[in-house]
Parts: C-alpha cells; sequence; structure tokens
C-alpha cells in the first residue's frame, strides 16, 4: 500500500470518529418546545436533533402544501385567493366546548380545526411558502373594547386585509382585491361585504378603521417556519439583535 494511503486511513478514521461523536452529541443535547392545553401553557424537554428534525419535516410539508393550493396560479392575488379558499374550507371554527391546542401550524392543518389566530396562522404561512409575504395582528379599537384578528398579505395592489375567522375579503365591483389603504375612504364597499356586521359588540368597519399603518413586522411570524430565515434569526438574537414577532 502506498505511504500516502496508509498516513490516509488514521485521519479518515479519526474524522468518522469524531462526527460519529458529534451526532450522539447532538441527538442528546437537551432542547425544549411548548405545548398549550386551553391557554395553559407547558415546556417539554426533547433532544436538539429531535427538535431540528421536526422543523425541517414541518418546512417541507408547508412547502408541498403550498405548491399545490397554488399549482397553476401565477400571480400573487392569484395565490392569495387560493390559499384563502383552501384554509376557510379546511380550517374549521373550532367549536367552543372544544379544547384549545397550541403547537405547530402543522398540527393546525392536520387537526382542521382552529382558533382566529390559528387560522391566520395558516393562512399566512402557506401564503409565505407561495412567494406571497403575508402577517396577521390583533386589530383593537380601543384598549377595553373589542379585538379581532386580521391577516395582511401582499397583493398585486398593495396590502391587503383578509379576515379568515369570518370569511371577509374585500374585492371592488370588477372582482379585483381592494387594498387596505383604501378601505377607510370606501365606506359603500366595506358596508356591502360586513353589513351592520358586529365583533365583541363592536361595529366591523371600526376594526378596520383602526388598521392604521400596514407596515409588515421584520421578522414575519410566517417567515419564521423557513430554517434559512430562523437560523439568520436565531443568530441575531444570540448577539442581541430581532424580536420574536406578535
Amino acid at each position: 500500500m502506498p505511504e500516502k494511503s496508509r498516513r490516509a486511513i488514521p485521519w479518515q478514521a479519526t474524522a468518522a470518529v469524531t462526527a460519529l461523536v458529534a451526532l450522539a452529541t447532538l441527538w442528546w443535547m437537551p432542547a425544549s418546545t411548548r405545548q398549550g392545553v386551553n391557554f395553559q401553557v407547558r415546556t417539554v424537554q426533547i433532544p436538539l436533533a429531535v427538535k431540528g428534525m421536526d422543523f425541517l419535516v414541518r418546512d417541507w410539508k408547508y412547502r408541498a402544501a403550498a405548491a399545490e393550493i397554488t399549482a397553476g396560479q401565477r400571480s400573487p392575488d392569484e395565490k392569495i385567493l387560493a390559499i384563502y379558499a383552501w384554509t376557510r374550507e379546511h380550517i374549521r371554527r373550532q367549536p367552543q366546548e372544544w379544547p384549545v391546542i397550541d403547537d405547530h401550524i402543522l398540527h393546525i392543518m392536520i387537526r382542521g380545526y382552529g382558533i382566529s389566530d390559528q387560522m391566520a396562522d395558516v393562512f399566512t404561512t402557506l401564503c409565505a411558502y407561495a412567494g406571497v409575504p403575508a402577517y396577521w395582528r390583533l386589530v383593537r379599537v380601543s384598549p377595553n373594547k373589542g379585538a379581532l384578528v386580521l391577516s395582511f398579505a401582499r397583493a398585486e395592489r398593495g396590502w391587503i386585509t383578509l379576515d379568515l375567522s369570518n370569511g371577509v375579503i374585500f374585492r371592488d365591483a370588477a372582482g379585483a382585491l381592494v387594498p387596505s389603504a383604501a378601505l377607510p375612504a370606501s365606506p359603500e364597499l366595506v358596508s356591502r361585504v360586513v353589513g351592520d356586521r358586529t365583533v365583541d359588540g363592536v361595529p366591523y368597519a371600526d376594526y378596520l378603521n383602526a388598521i392604521g399603518d400596514v407596515t409588515p413586522p421584520s421578522p414575519m411570524r410566517s417567515e419564521l417556519q423557513m430554517p434559512g430565515r430562523r437560523l439568520v434569526y436565531e443568530l441575531r438574537r444570540l448577539v442581541g439583535f430581532g424580536r420574536v414577532p406578535g
């Protein structure tokens, strides 16, 4: 055996053993995940490797679902409408007597039901994976009055407002999606879509007037489901930058 090959064998063996030790260490390195039932949250300890693999599996499933739902759709508007319709059809409003389970967005998709913010999570995450920036937030008319979960997606004409839980989406007479910024100046359009509907005793239109700036947070929660974006965010957080989006 040539001298060069004889020297390479110990180096290769050392590298293999080092890799195995690193993998074993990674497998048993402690990590945690949070699970909530009826708004009571507990922390569950799991191996870091398991947490990482779960994250990658969820990423693949979100990507596959978004691709399937938006197959054949080219424009942002077409993708938004397809994902909106799918979410409304597959994620039903949760019955009050059922437990509120708060874990992962994928699990909401599998269960097929959720509360308002969970429906918004599914919609905005699928939009992000379809290449359409989207986020949601809780809109209040005042500190002591009602709250409404509204989603925002960047359509062709700008950011639009959607309410997944109540099935509210704003289109003009031609069927085009109406930008959020145009809603306060379009009372007839708003009235045609929501009528005299109220949420927590507050007229629906009051929530639209309370939206204000629709500039998205950075990072958006929907983007943090993606491994690359999440890795950058966690590294920035470690050195003192970034915050968990609401």
